[in-house]
Protein backbone atom coordinates (compact mmCIF):
# COMPACT_ATOMS: atom_id res chain seq x y z
CA UNK A 1 0.00 0.00 0.00
CA UNK A 2 1.36 3.49 -0.72
CA UNK A 3 -0.28 6.25 0.87
CA UNK A 4 -0.15 10.02 0.86
CA UNK A 5 -0.73 11.59 4.27
CA UNK A 6 -2.09 15.63 4.22
CA UNK A 7 -1.21 17.47 6.92
CA UNK A 8 1.60 17.01 9.73
CA UNK A 9 0.22 17.79 12.30
CA UNK A 10 -0.76 15.19 15.28
CA UNK A 11 -3.53 13.46 13.17
CA UNK A 12 -0.88 13.40 10.23
CA UNK A 13 1.69 11.67 12.41
CA UNK A 14 -0.52 9.54 14.21
CA UNK A 15 -2.11 8.58 10.40
CA UNK A 16 1.38 7.90 9.34
CA UNK A 17 3.10 5.93 11.93
CA UNK A 18 -0.11 3.62 11.66
CA UNK A 19 0.25 3.26 8.07
CA UNK A 20 4.08 2.74 8.80
CA UNK A 21 3.57 0.07 11.36
CA UNK A 22 1.41 -2.33 8.75
CA UNK A 23 4.64 -1.82 6.61
CA UNK A 24 2.96 0.65 3.77
CA UNK A 25 4.83 3.06 1.97
CA UNK A 26 4.04 6.79 3.54
CA UNK A 27 5.00 10.12 2.08
CA UNK A 28 3.73 12.87 4.11
CA UNK A 29 2.75 16.08 2.97
CA UNK A 30 3.07 19.69 5.17
CA UNK A 31 2.91 23.34 3.68
CA UNK A 32 4.41 24.74 6.59
CA UNK A 33 8.33 24.46 7.57
CA UNK A 34 7.38 22.60 10.64
CA UNK A 35 5.21 19.54 12.24
CA UNK A 36 3.30 19.84 14.90
CA UNK A 37 0.57 21.76 13.46
CA UNK A 38 -0.63 23.97 16.29
CA UNK A 39 1.26 22.44 19.01
CA UNK A 40 5.03 23.36 18.48
CA UNK A 41 7.29 24.95 19.67
CA UNK A 42 9.86 27.79 18.91
CA UNK A 43 12.81 29.66 20.68
CA UNK A 44 12.12 33.38 22.27
CA UNK A 45 14.67 36.02 20.49
CA UNK A 46 14.85 37.91 23.81
CA UNK A 47 15.47 34.73 25.90
CA UNK A 48 16.95 32.21 24.11
CA UNK A 49 14.18 30.11 25.58
CA UNK A 50 12.39 27.29 24.12
CA UNK A 51 8.51 28.15 24.06
CA UNK A 52 5.52 26.74 23.12
CA UNK A 53 2.54 28.00 20.60
CA UNK A 54 0.36 27.53 23.95
CA UNK A 55 -0.62 25.23 26.65
CA UNK A 56 -1.28 21.71 26.09
CA UNK A 57 -2.22 19.63 29.57
CA UNK A 58 -2.12 16.12 28.48
CA UNK A 59 -2.77 13.22 30.80
CA UNK A 60 -2.25 9.43 31.35
CA UNK A 61 -5.45 8.71 29.65
CA UNK A 62 -3.57 9.88 26.41
CA UNK A 63 -3.09 6.87 24.90
CA UNK A 64 -2.83 7.08 21.35
CA UNK A 65 -0.30 10.15 21.78
CA UNK A 66 1.84 8.21 24.29
CA UNK A 67 2.03 5.33 21.81
CA UNK A 68 3.20 8.14 19.52
CA UNK A 69 5.86 9.30 21.99
CA UNK A 70 6.77 6.16 23.10
CA UNK A 71 7.39 4.86 19.55
CA UNK A 72 9.24 8.07 19.14
CA UNK A 73 11.49 7.71 22.20
CA UNK A 74 10.77 11.13 23.35
CA UNK A 75 7.92 10.26 26.36
CA UNK A 76 11.33 10.78 28.70
CA UNK A 77 10.36 14.20 27.89
CA UNK A 78 7.00 13.93 29.97
CA UNK A 79 6.53 14.05 33.21
CA UNK A 80 3.76 12.08 34.97
CA UNK A 81 2.67 13.41 38.20
CA UNK A 82 2.63 10.81 41.07
CA UNK A 83 -1.28 11.46 41.35
CA UNK A 84 -3.55 14.27 40.12
CA UNK A 85 -3.34 17.17 41.76
CA UNK A 86 -5.27 20.62 40.78
CA UNK A 87 -4.81 23.93 42.50
CA UNK A 88 -7.09 26.86 42.48
CA UNK A 89 -6.36 30.18 43.39
CA UNK A 90 -8.12 32.87 43.89
CA UNK A 91 -7.76 36.70 45.39
CA UNK A 92 -9.94 35.97 48.29
CA UNK A 93 -9.79 32.63 49.72
CA UNK A 94 -6.35 31.48 48.05
CA UNK A 95 -4.84 28.18 47.04
CA UNK A 96 -7.14 25.06 47.41
CA UNK A 97 -5.82 21.93 45.87
CA UNK A 98 -7.52 19.09 44.49
CA UNK A 99 -4.99 16.01 45.48
CA UNK A 100 -6.52 12.62 44.48
CA UNK A 101 -3.63 10.64 45.88
CA UNK A 102 -4.88 9.29 49.01
CA UNK A 103 -6.79 6.44 47.62
CA UNK A 104 -6.49 4.74 43.78
CA UNK A 105 -8.79 5.42 40.94
CA UNK A 106 -12.16 7.06 41.32
CA UNK A 107 -12.18 6.88 45.21
CA UNK A 108 -9.22 9.00 45.52
CA UNK A 109 -10.77 11.35 42.91
CA UNK A 110 -14.34 11.59 44.78
CA UNK A 111 -12.49 11.92 48.08
CA UNK A 112 -10.27 14.74 46.35
CA UNK A 113 -12.83 16.54 45.49
CA UNK A 114 -14.78 16.04 48.84
CA UNK A 115 -11.93 17.30 50.58
CA UNK A 116 -11.33 21.05 48.75
CA UNK A 117 -11.62 23.45 51.62
CA UNK A 118 -12.39 26.48 49.93
CA UNK A 119 -16.02 25.41 48.51
CA UNK A 120 -18.96 25.03 50.79
CA UNK A 121 -19.92 21.22 51.84
CA UNK A 122 -23.05 21.58 49.73
CA UNK A 123 -20.87 22.25 46.79
CA UNK A 124 -18.96 19.42 47.06
CA UNK A 125 -21.48 17.15 47.58
CA UNK A 126 -22.71 18.20 44.14
CA UNK A 127 -20.08 18.14 42.52
CA UNK A 128 -19.70 14.65 43.38
CA UNK A 129 -23.29 13.68 42.48
CA UNK A 130 -23.03 15.43 39.17
CA UNK A 131 -19.48 12.83 38.91
CA UNK A 132 -21.59 9.68 39.92
CA UNK A 133 -24.44 10.68 37.53
CA UNK A 134 -21.54 10.53 34.55
CA UNK A 135 -20.12 7.65 36.08
CA UNK A 136 -23.26 5.77 36.03
CA UNK A 137 -24.90 6.98 32.64
CA UNK A 138 -23.62 6.80 29.52
CA UNK A 139 -24.96 9.33 27.94
CA UNK A 140 -25.21 11.87 30.15
CA UNK A 141 -25.37 15.50 29.01
CA UNK A 142 -26.28 14.11 25.57
CA UNK A 143 -27.74 17.04 23.24
CA UNK A 144 -27.81 20.02 26.15
CA UNK A 145 -24.87 22.71 26.71
CA UNK A 146 -22.46 22.64 29.98
CA UNK A 147 -24.98 25.17 31.42
CA UNK A 148 -28.13 23.02 30.54
CA UNK A 149 -26.58 20.29 31.86
CA UNK A 150 -25.41 21.57 35.28
CA UNK A 151 -28.53 23.51 35.49
CA UNK A 152 -30.35 20.02 35.34
CA UNK A 153 -28.31 18.35 37.60
CA UNK A 154 -28.52 21.04 40.76
CA UNK A 155 -25.32 22.28 40.50
CA UNK A 156 -24.95 25.68 42.72
CA UNK A 157 -23.57 28.51 41.46
CA UNK A 158 -20.27 28.59 43.10
CA UNK A 159 -19.50 24.70 42.66
CA UNK A 160 -19.90 25.72 38.49
CA UNK A 161 -17.53 29.20 39.28
CA UNK A 162 -14.88 27.41 41.18
CA UNK A 163 -14.81 23.92 39.47
CA UNK A 164 -16.97 23.35 36.63
CA UNK A 165 -15.80 26.78 34.56
CA UNK A 166 -12.42 26.22 34.77
CA UNK A 167 -12.47 22.80 33.83
CA UNK A 168 -14.88 23.32 31.03
CA UNK A 169 -12.82 26.09 29.68
CA UNK A 170 -9.39 24.25 29.59
CA UNK A 171 -10.54 21.23 28.03
CA UNK A 172 -13.67 22.03 25.59
CA UNK A 173 -12.05 25.77 24.48
CA UNK A 174 -15.57 27.11 24.77
CA UNK A 175 -17.81 28.78 27.81
CA UNK A 176 -20.08 26.82 29.83
CA UNK A 177 -23.27 28.27 28.06
CA UNK A 178 -22.06 26.69 24.58
CA UNK A 179 -19.75 23.70 25.08
CA UNK A 180 -21.64 20.10 24.51
CA UNK A 181 -22.20 18.82 28.34
CA UNK A 182 -21.63 15.21 26.69
CA UNK A 183 -17.80 15.97 25.70
CA UNK A 184 -17.39 17.17 29.03
CA UNK A 185 -19.22 13.91 30.39
CA UNK A 186 -16.60 12.17 27.77
CA UNK A 187 -13.64 13.71 29.32
CA UNK A 188 -14.47 13.23 33.59
CA UNK A 189 -15.19 9.48 32.25
CA UNK A 190 -11.80 9.18 29.98
CA UNK A 191 -9.58 11.45 32.49
CA UNK A 192 -10.65 12.94 36.26
CA UNK A 193 -12.50 9.81 37.22
CA UNK A 194 -10.51 7.09 34.75
CA UNK A 195 -7.55 4.45 36.37
CA UNK A 196 -5.14 6.26 38.64
CA UNK A 197 -2.72 6.36 36.01
CA UNK A 198 -5.31 7.55 33.09
CA UNK A 199 -5.86 10.68 35.74
CA UNK A 200 -2.17 11.93 35.96
CA UNK A 201 -1.05 14.73 34.17
CA UNK A 202 1.80 14.53 32.25
CA UNK A 203 4.16 17.77 32.42
CA UNK A 204 6.31 18.63 29.56
CA UNK A 205 9.93 19.01 30.38
CA UNK A 206 10.61 20.25 27.04
CA UNK A 207 9.31 21.73 24.39
CA UNK A 208 6.17 20.51 22.15
CA UNK A 209 8.30 20.15 19.01
CA UNK A 210 10.67 17.71 20.89
CA UNK A 211 7.96 15.04 21.41
CA UNK A 212 8.21 14.76 17.73
CA UNK A 213 11.73 15.87 16.73
CA UNK A 214 12.34 12.20 15.34
CA UNK A 215 9.44 11.52 13.22
CA UNK A 216 11.11 11.96 10.51
CA UNK A 217 13.95 9.95 10.88
CA UNK A 218 11.67 7.00 12.48
CA UNK A 219 9.52 7.28 9.43
CA UNK A 220 12.33 7.46 6.71
CA UNK A 221 13.83 4.24 8.43
CA UNK A 222 10.40 2.50 7.23
CA UNK A 223 10.44 3.69 3.52
CA UNK A 224 8.65 7.28 4.16
CA UNK A 225 9.76 10.70 3.46
CA UNK A 226 8.47 14.01 4.92
CA UNK A 227 8.09 16.92 3.00
CA UNK A 228 8.06 20.25 4.64
CA UNK A 229 7.33 23.45 3.55
CA UNK A 230 5.30 21.81 0.20
CA UNK A 231 1.28 21.50 -0.53
CA UNK A 232 -0.84 19.22 -2.19
CA UNK A 233 -2.36 21.25 -5.09
CA UNK A 234 -5.30 19.06 -5.96
CA UNK A 235 -5.74 14.93 -5.75
CA UNK A 236 -6.22 13.50 -8.78
CA UNK A 237 -10.07 11.55 -9.31
CA UNK A 238 -10.22 8.01 -11.44
CA UNK A 239 -13.54 6.95 -11.71
CA UNK A 240 -14.43 7.57 -8.01
CA UNK A 241 -11.12 6.92 -6.51
CA UNK A 242 -7.63 8.80 -5.20
CA UNK A 243 -4.92 7.84 -8.14
CA UNK A 244 -2.53 10.61 -7.03
CA UNK A 245 -1.80 13.85 -5.70
CA UNK A 246 -0.18 16.88 -7.71
CA UNK A 247 2.27 18.84 -5.50
CA UNK A 248 2.83 22.40 -5.06
CA UNK A 249 6.51 22.05 -6.79
CA UNK A 250 4.84 20.41 -9.92
CA UNK A 251 5.54 16.91 -8.99
CA UNK A 252 3.16 13.88 -8.77
CA UNK A 253 2.74 11.39 -6.34
CA UNK A 254 0.92 8.28 -7.48
CA UNK A 255 -1.63 6.80 -4.41
CA UNK A 256 -3.33 3.54 -3.13
CA UNK A 257 -4.82 5.84 0.21
CA UNK A 258 -5.32 9.32 0.90
CA UNK A 259 -5.23 10.53 4.19
CA UNK A 260 -6.32 14.17 4.21
CA UNK A 261 -4.99 15.30 8.40
CA UNK A 262 -5.40 19.26 7.78
CA UNK A 263 -8.30 21.61 9.06
CA UNK A 264 -11.93 21.53 7.41
CA UNK A 265 -11.42 24.96 5.75
CA UNK A 266 -7.93 24.03 4.05
CA UNK A 267 -9.97 20.44 3.31
CA UNK A 268 -12.74 22.32 1.61
CA UNK A 269 -10.00 24.00 -0.42
CA UNK A 270 -8.18 21.24 -1.50
CA UNK A 271 -11.95 19.62 -2.35
CA UNK A 272 -13.15 22.23 -4.90
CA UNK A 273 -9.27 22.47 -6.67
CA UNK A 274 -9.62 18.46 -7.05
CA UNK A 275 -12.94 18.58 -8.05
CA UNK A 276 -14.72 17.05 -5.65
CA UNK A 277 -18.13 17.57 -3.73
CA UNK A 278 -18.13 16.66 -0.04
CA UNK A 279 -20.91 16.16 1.99
CA UNK A 280 -19.42 17.52 5.08
CA UNK A 281 -21.32 19.56 7.95
CA UNK A 282 -20.55 23.79 8.02
CA UNK A 283 -17.43 24.66 9.83
CA UNK A 284 -18.06 25.29 13.50
CA UNK A 285 -16.97 28.71 14.69
CA UNK A 286 -13.42 28.77 15.34
CA UNK A 287 -12.53 29.61 18.90
CA UNK A 288 -9.37 31.79 19.67
CA UNK A 289 -6.33 30.95 23.06
CA UNK A 290 -4.49 33.38 24.10
CA UNK A 291 -1.53 32.67 25.79
CA UNK A 292 1.05 34.81 27.83
CA UNK A 293 4.74 33.86 29.14
CA UNK A 294 5.99 35.71 31.69
CA UNK A 295 9.53 36.21 32.89
CA UNK A 296 10.45 36.75 36.13
CA UNK A 297 13.73 37.19 38.50
CA UNK A 298 12.93 34.85 40.67
CA UNK A 299 11.34 31.57 41.28
CA UNK A 300 8.10 31.90 42.89
CA UNK A 301 5.41 29.65 41.70
CA UNK A 302 4.93 26.53 44.04
CA UNK A 303 3.04 24.44 42.45
CA UNK A 304 2.62 22.96 39.40
CA UNK A 305 -0.57 24.94 37.97
CA UNK A 306 -3.63 26.67 39.35
CA UNK A 307 -6.64 27.08 37.71
CA UNK A 308 -7.21 31.38 38.22
CA UNK A 309 -11.06 31.66 39.72
CA UNK A 310 -12.36 35.28 39.07
CA UNK A 311 -10.04 36.70 36.62
CA UNK A 312 -8.93 37.16 32.83
CA UNK A 313 -6.57 34.60 33.04
CA UNK A 314 -8.02 30.93 33.86
CA UNK A 315 -4.76 28.85 34.18
CA UNK A 316 -1.30 29.25 35.34
CA UNK A 317 1.21 26.69 34.29
CA UNK A 318 4.65 26.82 36.56
CA UNK A 319 7.79 26.62 33.18
CA UNK A 320 10.51 26.25 35.73
CA UNK A 321 11.52 22.65 34.46
CA UNK A 322 12.61 24.79 31.48
CA UNK A 323 13.28 28.16 33.19
CA UNK A 324 13.17 29.37 36.59
CA UNK A 325 10.74 32.68 36.90
CA UNK A 326 8.87 31.74 34.01
CA UNK A 327 5.33 30.95 34.16
CA UNK A 328 2.83 30.55 31.39
CA UNK A 329 -0.82 31.71 31.46
CA UNK A 330 -3.63 30.55 29.26
CA UNK A 331 -7.13 32.45 28.12
CA UNK A 332 -9.26 30.04 26.43
CA UNK A 333 -12.49 30.82 24.44
CA UNK A 334 -10.69 34.14 24.16
CA UNK A 335 -12.91 36.36 21.92
CA UNK A 336 -13.08 39.21 24.10
CA UNK A 337 -9.28 39.88 24.69
CA UNK A 338 -8.01 38.34 21.36
CA UNK A 339 -7.37 41.49 19.49
CA UNK A 340 -6.28 43.55 22.74
CA UNK A 341 -2.30 45.16 22.12
CA UNK A 342 0.40 42.32 23.63
CA UNK A 343 1.53 44.77 25.61
CA UNK A 344 -1.73 45.63 27.24
CA UNK A 345 -1.98 41.84 27.80
CA UNK A 346 1.01 41.10 29.63
CA UNK A 347 0.69 43.88 32.25
CA UNK A 348 -2.97 43.09 32.43
CA UNK A 349 -1.52 39.27 33.10
CA UNK A 350 1.08 40.89 35.81
CA UNK A 351 -0.97 42.65 38.03
CA UNK A 352 -3.39 39.54 37.93
CA UNK A 353 -0.95 37.42 38.80
CA UNK A 354 0.31 40.32 41.72
CA UNK A 355 -3.56 39.83 43.34
CA UNK A 356 -3.42 36.01 42.81
CA UNK A 357 -0.36 35.39 44.42
CA UNK A 358 0.38 37.70 46.61
CA UNK A 359 1.52 35.38 49.58
CA UNK A 360 4.65 33.94 47.24
CA UNK A 361 5.03 36.53 44.59
CA UNK A 362 6.26 39.27 47.22
CA UNK A 363 8.89 41.71 45.18
CA UNK A 364 9.09 39.20 42.35
CA UNK A 365 9.84 41.63 39.40
CA UNK A 366 8.57 40.77 35.52
CA UNK A 367 11.43 41.08 33.13
CA UNK A 368 10.11 39.88 29.85
CA UNK A 369 6.74 39.14 28.55
CA UNK A 370 5.83 37.55 25.12
CA UNK A 371 1.89 37.05 23.97
CA UNK A 372 0.92 34.21 21.63
CA UNK A 373 -2.51 34.41 19.53
CA UNK A 374 -4.04 31.52 18.06
CA UNK A 375 -6.89 32.98 16.76
CA UNK A 376 -8.02 29.68 14.66
CA UNK A 377 -7.51 27.61 18.05
CA UNK A 378 -10.00 24.77 17.86
CA UNK A 379 -13.54 24.55 16.81
CA UNK A 380 -16.14 25.79 18.77
CA UNK A 381 -18.39 23.05 18.87
CA UNK A 382 -21.84 23.30 20.42
CA UNK A 383 -24.03 20.64 21.19
CA UNK A 384 -25.28 20.59 17.55
CA UNK A 385 -22.26 21.22 15.89
CA UNK A 386 -20.64 17.98 18.02
CA UNK A 387 -23.53 15.53 17.14
CA UNK A 388 -22.39 16.46 13.40
CA UNK A 389 -18.74 15.80 13.44
CA UNK A 390 -17.61 13.65 10.62
CA UNK A 391 -16.38 10.32 11.23
CA UNK A 392 -13.29 9.48 9.55
CA UNK A 393 -14.45 7.38 6.51
CA UNK A 394 -14.68 8.13 3.13
CA UNK A 395 -18.44 8.24 3.14
CA UNK A 396 -18.04 12.25 3.46
CA UNK A 397 -15.71 12.71 0.59
CA UNK A 398 -17.66 10.39 -2.19
CA UNK A 399 -13.85 9.43 -2.82
CA UNK A 400 -13.52 5.50 -2.07
CA UNK A 401 -9.88 5.68 -0.89
CA UNK A 402 -9.97 9.27 0.57
CA UNK A 403 -10.12 9.17 4.44
CA UNK A 404 -10.15 11.80 7.01
CA UNK A 405 -8.63 12.58 10.27
CA UNK A 406 -8.48 15.56 12.21
CA UNK A 407 -9.15 16.87 15.76
CA UNK A 408 -12.51 18.62 14.06
CA UNK A 409 -13.74 14.52 13.12
CA UNK A 410 -16.08 12.55 15.58
CA UNK A 411 -13.31 11.22 17.89
CA UNK A 412 -16.05 11.36 20.81
CA UNK A 413 -13.30 13.81 22.04
CA UNK A 414 -12.90 17.53 22.58
CA UNK A 415 -10.21 19.19 20.21
CA UNK A 416 -7.25 17.78 21.43
CA UNK A 417 -3.81 16.22 20.72
CA UNK A 418 -5.48 12.78 21.69
CA UNK A 419 -8.15 13.62 19.56
CA UNK A 420 -6.45 14.14 16.65
CA UNK A 421 -4.07 11.30 17.28
CA UNK A 422 -7.27 8.75 17.75
CA UNK A 423 -8.28 10.44 14.33
CA UNK A 424 -5.22 9.45 12.66
CA UNK A 425 -5.36 6.11 14.05
CA UNK A 426 -9.16 5.32 13.02
CA UNK A 427 -8.33 6.86 9.36
CA UNK A 428 -5.61 4.13 8.82
CA UNK A 429 -7.99 1.28 10.16
CA UNK A 430 -10.81 2.54 7.86
CA UNK A 431 -8.73 2.83 4.72
CA UNK A 432 -7.21 -1.05 5.56
CA UNK A 433 -10.96 -2.50 5.99
CA UNK A 434 -11.49 -1.12 2.39
CA UNK A 435 -8.27 -2.26 0.84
Amino acid sequence: MKAVVIGGGWAGIAAAMEAARRGWRVHLVEERPYLGGRARSFTDRTTGDVIDNGQHVMMGCYHQLLHIVHDLGTDHLLERQKALRVAFVDESAGLDVLDASVLPGKLGMLLGLLRLRKLPLSARIAIVRLALKVLRTPNAGMGLTCHEFFHQVRQPGVAVQRFWEPLVLATLNAPVSDAPADLLSAVLRLAFFGTTNDAKLLIPTGGLSDLVAPFETWLAARGGTVRTSTSVDRVTIVDGRAAGVVLSDGSNIDVDVVISAVPQRALARLMLASGIVADLPEEPEMSPIVSAYLWYDRQWMSVDFAAAIGTTVQWVFNKQRTTEGLVALTVSAASDIVRAPSEEIIRSCDVELQRLFAGTMGSAVLKHGVVIKEKLATPRFSPAAHGLRPTTDALHTHVRNLFLAGDWTQTQLPATLEGAARSGVAAIAAAHRVS
